[in-house]
């Protein structure tokens, strides 16, 4: 009987240290997670960030979709191709980085490998390029 007291006793001991040392780690994790989140933002929001806060510039559209025009200054890195990862994480981190696609879709996924990618100030643009143009905002050639 003394044995099996002296068991449970460990176990129980094992058990309250784990779920305490469980707590914390979740505790910062989920604060560091908190503090890098993709913010949604709509097509106008896009254009005056672009002009007061600049940084990066991200279309993540195919070849064929950004023959018809991309936003001035933008970076393009298809997100269908199997390097794309490596691709952006050799953007800088310091720098907002503004994502779009053709309606929001892709550059919601991509906005989010970023994040996972350890970059903080991630803006995907709803309505991408699809919403720029019905704007009339310009665009330009790549």
């Amino acid at each position: 009987m003394k044995k099996i007291f002296i068991a449970l006793t460990v176990v129980l001991s094992l058990s309250t240290l784990a779920a305490c040392g469980g707590n914390n780690s979740n505790s910062n994790s989920s604060e560091q997670n908190e503090a890098a989140l993709v913010n949604d933002i709509e097509v106008d929001e896009f254009k005056s960030l672009i002009k007061d806060k600049p940084g990066i510039i991200l279309d993540v559209r195919t070849p064929g979709e950004t023959s018809s025009g991309v936003v001035e200054g933008a970076v393009i890195i298809d997100i269908t191709q199997s390097d794309f990862k490596e691709k952006i994480s050799k953007l800088d981190k310091t720098k907002p980085i503004y994502v779009y696609c053709k309606v929001g879709g892709r550059s919601s996924n991509a906005s989010q490998k970023l994040v996972d990618l350890g970059y903080t100030q991630v803006f995907n643009v709803m309505g991408g390029m699809d919403g720029w143009k019905a704007k009339g905002y310009p665009t330009v050639n790549p």
